[in-house]
């Protein structure tokens, strides 16, 4: 059966605890929206020093002419995306990233051009917080900010955060795994995210598939690594989202640790000429579960009509 997963850490990131400033300096609002992002994720780890987290400590490891689409800073890895070019998939892609970030994410505006920290999605409303000093401070509705959702185009977010490994109970785990939504026919998509065993244990096997809408195997990859922490980017050779036709698909990845334990990941995803979107999951966030399969002979159901030889690889996991 799968290991239980902890409750995710009790922290109202709304109640403002001093996470939000303004930005030192003309041009740097990408740097001071990352910033106060970061601030907010270490204050959710209970990390004692969240409030040294500043424009200035960030700048050294974030800063090049630019905020840099990925970089690491205590821990914490930022990662970049770009937005659907549609208002209602721009929409729907923002709530779905804030909800598996409740730190908030940096929400840029090319046209400005202007960046803030969207920290949250209540009742019908976006919230953020805009370093514009001509702004009002604080978490404020995005319609009083300088950035709205329609001129809206690509954003920063936490991609990785190992500090979660102290904050959450331990145990086996995904976090920051990437998983598609939408791919766009012919470009693909990357492979993130790491899988993590508990304590004292090590990842003994690891499986990524591609299912077409009849359960079919499309690609599979699969590895032993025996270590605690295993990166998806090394399987990303053998899933060619590529290459897959346009149509609907079911994405699935199974880990087995040294104690015999599972967590099992399944997500619906189409092909098509639509605007990329992807997802990225942690199961310490996922309190209810609503991504892993409830046994491991859900798995085997689903992959029943699959080929032979992929049953073979699969199958041999529960013997």
């Amino acid at each position: 059966m799968l290991t239980c997963l902890p409750a995710a850490l009790a922290v109202d990131l709304n109640v403002d605890a001093g996470f939000y400033f303004k930005q030192s300096r003309g041009g740097t609002c990408t740097l001071a929206s990352a910033a106060m992002m970061l601030r907010r994720r270490a204050y959710f780890d209970g990390l004692t020093d969240w409030s040294t987290v500043t424009e200035n400590s960030v700048r050294s490891t974030a800063w090049s002419n630019g905020l840099s689409h990925s970089f690491t800073y205590k821990e914490m890895q930022v990662g970049y995306g770009t937005l659907p070019s549609r208002k209602q998939e721009k929409v729907q892609t923002l709530i779905t990233l804030l909800s598996q970030h409740p730190e908030g994410i940096v929400l840029y505006d090319r046209s400005q051009p202007h960046a803030v920290l969207l920290t949250d999605y209540t009742n019908g409303t976006f919230y953020c917080s805009d370093p514009a000093g001509n702004i009002s401070s604080g978490r404020i509705p995005l319609e009083n900010s300088s950035v709205s959702v329609n001129r809206s185009s690509c954003y920063w977010y936490v991609a990785s955060d190992h500090n979660s490994i102290a904050a959450e109970a331990d145990g086996l785990r995904l976090e920051g795994m990437s998983y598609p939504i939408n791919v766009r026919a012919g470009k693909g998509m990357a492979l993130t995210g790491t899988a993590n065993a508990a304590l004292g244990t090590t990842l003994t096997n690891v499986q990524v598939a591609v299912l077409d809408e009849n359960d079919q195997t499309v690609f599979t990859a699969q590895a032993a690594p025996n270590t605690a922490i295993f990166s998806f980017k090394s399987l990303d050779s053998s899933i060619r989202f590529g290459e897959l036709p346009a149509g609907n698909y079911t994405y699935m990845v199974v880990v087995t640790d040294s104690q015999s334990d599972n967590l099992c990941f399944t997500s619906d995803f189409t092909v098509s000429d639509g605007s990329a979107s992807s997802g990225v999951y942690w199961s310490v966030k996922d309190t209810e579960g609503t991504k892993l399969l409830d046994s491991i002979q859900e798995v085997q159901d689903a992959f029943a009509n699959a080929t032979e030889s992929t049953l073979g690889w699969f199958g041999g996991l529960f013997q």
